[in-house]
Formats: structure tokens, C-alpha cells, sequence
């Protein structure tokens, strides 16, 4: 029987990943070539929806066909071999659990409500594999190389020729129609090589795989990216980047070093804008944890910088090691940015107060007109809702 796939938004999981689910479903990650809802989607062959928070329903809301039965899987599970083997033998009221006996996946009838508070009545079959989950931002980055392999084993892609005027160092390069790369050292010995359609790499860039390049991203001229990077679609990158991942639509296109790093939607890096990720004394790198409201030991000695979506940053700014800035923030400072900036701040070096919304969403409808990007009603009141949720947190958190 055909079968719909839903992704559940795990609500103690989405507290920890924020700031960068505060405007989307965990399903929606970008992990390896391909976001989350894309790769359950591809490896499926069927519609890919989501059980999430209220807020964000209206722009991702769930398929419940009559006629099909639910794959219910949780957004932060991550496909390997095993657990595909395991979600494709599973049978209708089973639900497949981990080694500790956490659900991972259930099968549920036609059209049926899902209620994850009331599994019981489901039979359970235990993985006989490990399970992958994002819980932390961190663990995007961390699993990003091994998705951009899963990926390129699901995507099935055929490589294409690419100009004599590029140096490539090993057979591992994966080229998709229409991209423009000359005069590039593509190096794929530690891992392959991914360019999307329509990509641009400028002359003089190393690329030090494994390295996906999105659908229409430019790679400026004298860029070094190096092992473990992720662009999403429609990006632009220059200077250094070091396992990155950058969901989509964002900009780092001048010199400066990125290193340990996720990136958003929409967000800009102004040149020369560099952040750190590794402490002078080589301790464990802490990261403010918005589950918690304070600082939580990622137990991790190299972590840099994780940044919500629709963020600006000035020229030249500078991030120490284990910086998160929420969503909609607007920074412009001449010293280290604060470990912590909070959703819809505007900070200088001489004062910290609120982005007024109504600001805000005059920029961004400037932004998608210059840009030619579509800006829904959907997206504004996704904003507008963190912007008001996350008023106190401002608040508490004056710098």
C-alpha cells in the first residue's frame, strides 16, 4: 500500500536546536547535500509532511490522506542502510525502537490521528543498527560529512565533464548540469565533490573534499573551502570555510574564516568576518542552550558559531568560540559579538535594544525585491510570532 511520511517535531529536541527550528520543522534541516524532508522523500518515493508546533503549521502542515497509511518518523532521525532496512519491514501498529527502547519510527492506519503520548498499544521492533538524531546544533556539523556520502548514494548522480582548465586531484566529483568552474583545484582525495546546477566556482578556489556546493551558489574567486562543507542553494561563500553548514540563501562572500559553523536562511556575514573555534586554553566549548537558559558543555573542543535564520552582520565582525545568535538579529560591533545575541536584537558597540518588527519587515521586503526571492505571509508571521515569543528573552538578556 502507498504510504504518506510524516516528520515529528520532538518538543524537547526543538528547544535545544533553537535558534535555528524557531522557523522551521527539525525536518527541515539541511544535513549532507539535502534537507532532512528531501532525503525521506527521495528514498520513499511519497509526499513528506509535518507534525509541528502551531505556529508554523500553516506553512508546513501535515498530509493525512484516507486511503494511505503514516510512516511517522521523528525529524531528527537521520537515514543510514540500517534503519531504511528496518522502516521498509516495518508493519502496520509496530513501531521500531532503539536499544533503549525509544520509538523512532510507528506505522499507523489511514488517515489516523498520531498521538506520540499513546504508543502503547503499538508492538515494538527493536533496530538492530545504530540511530543518527540532530539534538543539538552541533550534531549537524558533526554528521554532515557522512550525509553528504548518504546522499550521494540516494541522489544517484551521474558526473559531467568539467573544463581542462581545472586541477582535480582524485576521481570522486560529482558535476550537475549547467555550472561554470574554471580554473579550480578540486581535490577529492579524503571525500567527494558535489556541485548543484547552475553553480558558479570562480578561478583560483581549492575545494578540499568532501564539500557539497548547492543549485546556483557562487564560490568567489580565492576561496578555500575545506573538508566537511555544506552550501545550500542560491549561497554565496568567499575566504575560509571549515565544517559548515549553510542551510540556503545566505551570504559569506568576503574574506574571513568560518569554521565549526551552521548557518541559516537568509542570513548575511559582512567582509572580513571571522569567527573562532577553539578556546585559547583548549577546554570544552560551551554553548548557550535555549532549553536551559544558560550555558551547556557541548564536551566538544572545536565549536564555533551557530546562527538563526535572517541574520546581519556588519564588516568585520569578530565571534569567539561557542557564539548562537537568534533569528533576525542585527550586529554591528568593533569587539568580540557576546557569546549569546538574542532574537531581533539590534546591537552596536553602544547599544543593545530591539529590532521594532515593523523595521524588520520593511527590510525584508526591500531584501526579496532586490534579491527577487519569494516573501509569503506565511514567512511574516512566523516572524512576527518569534519576535513577540522572544520578547522577554531580549529582556533578560541586555548586554
Amino acid at each position: 500500500m502507498v504510504f504518506s511520511v510524516v516528520l515529528f517535531d520532538d518538543l524537547i529536541a526543538r528547544n535545544h536546536l533553537l535558534p535555528l527550528v524557531a522557523t522551521r520543522p527539525i525536518g527541515n534541516l539541511r544535513v549532507g547535500i539535502l534537507t532532512i524532508n528531501k532525503k525521506w522523500e527521495s528514498i520513499f518515493n511519497t509526499d513528506v509532511s509535518y507534525l509541528t508546533v502551531d505556529y508554523l503549521r500553516d506553512k508546513f502542515s501535515i498530509n493525512t490522506f484516507s486511503d494511505r497509511e503514516l510512516l511517522v518518523i521523528k525529524g531528527s532521525v537521520l537515514p543510514n542502510d540500517s534503519l531504511l532496512e528496518a522502516l521498509r519491514s516495518l508493519t502496520l501498529n509496530q513501531q521500531l525502537v532503539d536499544k533503549a527502547g525509544e520509538w523512532i519510527a510507528v506505522k499507523v492506519g489511514q488517515g489516523a490521528h498520531f498521538n506520540a503520548e499513546t504508543l502503547e498499544g503499538y508492538e515494538k521492533v527493536e533496530l538492530q543498527g545504530d540511530v543518527n538524531r540532530i539534538l543539538f546544533p552541533e550534531d549537524i556539523f558533526l554528521n554532515n560529512a557522512s550525509q553528504i556520502l548518504f546522499d550521494l548514494q540516494l541522489m544517484n548522480i551521474k558526473p559531467n565533464e568539467v573544463s581542462s582548465t581545472n586541477t582535480i586531484i582524485g576521481n570522486d566529483l560529482y558535476i550537475a548540469q549547467n555550472t561554470a568552474i574554471n580554473g579550480a583545484v578540486l581535490d577529492t582525495t579524503k571525500g567527494p565533490i558535489y556541485v548543484g546546477e547552475g553553480a558558479v566556482i570562480e578561478p583560483n578556489v581549492v575545494i578540499y573534499g568532501p564539500v557539497s556546493i548547492g543549485a546556483n551558489c557562487r564560490v568567489k574567486s580565492g576561496a578555500v573551502i575545506y573538508p566537511n562543507v555544506t552550501i545550500g542553494e542560491f549561497s554565496t561563500v568567499g575566504g575560509e570555510l571549515n565544517n559548515v553548514v549553510i542551510w540556503g540563501n545566505s551570504a559569506k562572500g568576503h574574506a574571513g574564516y568560518l569554521g565549526c559553523a551552521v548557518v541559516g536562511e537568509g542570513c548575511n556575514l559582512g567582509a572580513g568576518t571571522t569567527n573562532s573555534n577553539l578556546k585559547n586554553d583548549w577546554s570544552t566549548v560551551k554553548l548557550y542552550d535555549y532549553a536551559i537558559n544558560g550555558l551547556r558543555d557541548t564536551t566538544l573542543q572545536k565549536c564555533g558559531v551557530v546562527i538563526g535564520d535572517q541574520v546581519m552582520l556588519g564588516i568585520h565582525s569578530m565571534l569567539t568560540t561557542g557564539t548562537i545568535i537568534g533569528v533576525g538579529a542585527q550586529v554591528a560591533m568593533s569587539k568580540f559579538i557576546p557569546k549569546f545575541v538574542p532574537d531581533f536584537c539590534w546591537l552596536t558597540d553602544h547599544k543593545c535594544e530591539t529590532y521594532l518588527f515593523s523595521r524588520f519587515e520593511d527590510m525584508m521586503k526591500r531584501k526579496a525585491l532586490l534579491k527577487k526571492e519569494k516573501l509569503t505571509d506565511h514567512d511574516m508571521m512566523i516572524l512576527s510570532y518569534i519576535h513577540q515569543d522572544t520578547k522577554e528573552l531580549r529582556e533578560n538578556n541586555q548586554h
